[in-house]
């Protein structure tokens, strides 16, 4: 069995801030589960010191990755402690990056949520044929319209019209993230996910050259978080890579795609019109 943790950064809805809104998901085999908590919770400890308790601490992606903190040595030292824990783990990262602003309709969790986990089952459950197993999906409490969308869609899955049963688990785990590592290496793939949409890529994109706050941001995203994000060797019907990797936008004005790449992604998911389209992109 493989625990795939579950975490948001952001806000699904229009006028909250940032422009960006990120689900993650961390992919951990199940004999690697305590070793990742062991290890986890060894680093805490080791920063914290006196300050450390098994009940209530946790790494806090939003605090280490905030604008401030970010490029404290202390804080750059748990982040790298961390990115090498996972890492030699073999964890796998899947993500779903929406832009907010390039949405068909204004943003709400009632469409979006659907949105975006019917097109995050599709590498998840990619990956775990790939290895022959199945997952169990872990949450954060206080995410109950979240739990009615992932049971929604396994229901699908499991009674539709795809004809093959998925490897996801249907119920999924409520846990703490203070009482779970997994969720706190999700916090953070998404934190880091949403924060490089943010800040850093417009900046590449112009081809600046990054300094400071950015350039920290830069190194996890490219260090760590995009190295570690699911590939498959495999492709769709199409003929497209199924990737662990996707970026939710628009048609453009000519109501043509804006990435050729958007056919390869057919997933049944509830809409609320035709309007609401996804591009899968590199």
């Amino acid at each position: 069995m493989h625990f795939i943790y579950l975490q948001q950064s952001g806000k699904p809805v229009e006028g909250t801030a940032g422009n960006f809104w990120v689900l993650a998901g961390v992919s951990v085999a199940e004999h690697h589960w305590k070793a990742l908590q062991l290890r986890l919770n060894g680093l805490q400890r080791s920063f914290q010191k006196e300050n450390y308790s098994a009940v209530s601490s946790l790494i806090d992606a939003n605090r280490l990755l905030h604008p401030r903190n970010a490029e404290q040595r202390w804080t750059r030292a748990i982040c790298k402690g961390l990115e090498k824990i996972v890492s030699g783990l073999d964890a796998q990262f899947f993500l779903v990056v929406v832009d907010k602003r390039a949405t068909d309709k204004p943003a709400n969790s009632r469409w979006l949520l659907p949105l975006t986990y019917g097109y995050l089952m599709k590498p998840l459950t990619q990956f775990l044929r790939e290895v022959d197993d199945v997952g169990a999906l872990v949450v954060p409490p206080g995410r109950e319209e979240e739990l009615r969308v992932i049971e929604e869609i396994q229901v699908e899955n499991l009674f539709g019209h795809h004809g093959r049963t998925s490897p996801v688990i249907a119920s999924p785990m409520v846990q703490r993230p203070q009482d779970c590592c997994g969720l706190q290496v999700a916090d953070f793939v998404a934190t880091v996910a949403r924060r490089y949409h943010e800040t850093v890529y417009p900046r590449l994109f112009a081809k600046e050259i990054l300094t400071g706050y950015d350039a920290v941001i830069n190194s996890h995203y490219q260090g760590f978080v995009k190295p570690g994000t699911y590939q498959s060797p495999v492709t769709d019907q199409k003929g497209y890579r199924i990737r662990g990797y996707i970026y939710l936008w628009r048609r453009d004005s000519r109501g043509a795609m804006r990435d050729d790449q958007a056919s390869s992604m057919e997933i049944q998911i509830p809409r609320l019109d035709e309007s609401d389209e996804a591009v899968e992109q590199q």
